[in-house]
């Protein structure tokens, strides 16, 4: 394990993972589905890096400024049709290096993990089973909805479920919204270089930012 990571978790009896980009290696497919429909639209296409300075939550704002029309196609037709695309090839998707073996090593050590994401709770629970990870996690807490506004309400009711004090618990996830949820639960934030937001945007926000987990 990453020595700055074990540092990090020493003394915490949870982790509450983000999915998309702190576990699945989604980002490259992820802007490749986005330019399938920003082409439909008439857009600029993305880079990676171009990716990982606009995105943000709730993902209304990443839309606008991807420079969709509301008017033309809503939003939330936007998005029910991104998630449809996005889902039809996480089958081919890898997770993140080295992550299933630490998941394995962080259980066996006693270590209570739960996930807490943004996707709608249905394809979520697929991915997990998809991946053969179940049985490492407590709780598989996604969203009920496509639309990927906010994952701080049921983070509450992840954090109550789990009858864990807040000081011993940490969320490990890669944008500014899994910090934004830590600071609404009271709870350490870890955040990873990896996924979905530029490593230097989070760093201006956050004094701890890590760049690989293994």
């Amino acid at each position: 394990m990453n020595k700055n990571l074990s540092a990090l978790l020493k003394g915490k009896q949870q982790i509450i993972w983000d999915w998309n980009g702190t576990i699945l290696n989604d980002v490259d497919h992820a802007v490749k589905t986005m330019n399938a429909l920003l082409a439909e639209h008439s857009l600029p296409s993305l880079d990676r890096s171009r990716y990982q300075q606009v995105f943000e939550f709730p993902v209304i704002r990443y839309y606008e400024a991807l420079g969709f029309d509301f008017e033309k196609e809503t939003f939330q037709s936007l998005c029910h049709r991104i998630v449809d695309k996005f889902m039809g090839g996480v089958s081919e998707l890898p997770l993140i290096d080295g992550i299933e073996q630490l998941l394995n090593d962080l259980h066996a050590s006693g270590l209570k993990q739960s996930i807490l994401s943004a996707t709608d709770q249905a394809n979520l629970e697929s991915m997990v089973a998809h991946f053969k990870l179940g049985d490492l996690f407590t709780h598989v807490f996604g969203i009920n909805n496509k639309l990927a506004h906010s994952k701080i309400d049921r983070g509450r009711e992840l954090m109550s479920l789990s009858e864990i004090d807040p000081k011993n618990t940490v969320i490990i996830g890669d944008t500014l919204h899994d910090l934004e949820v830590a600071n609404e639960l009271g709870v350490d934030a870890i955040l990873v270089g990896h996924g979905h937001q530029c490593p230097i945007k989070l760093a201006k926000v956050h004094h701890c930012v890590i760049e690989a987990l293994r």
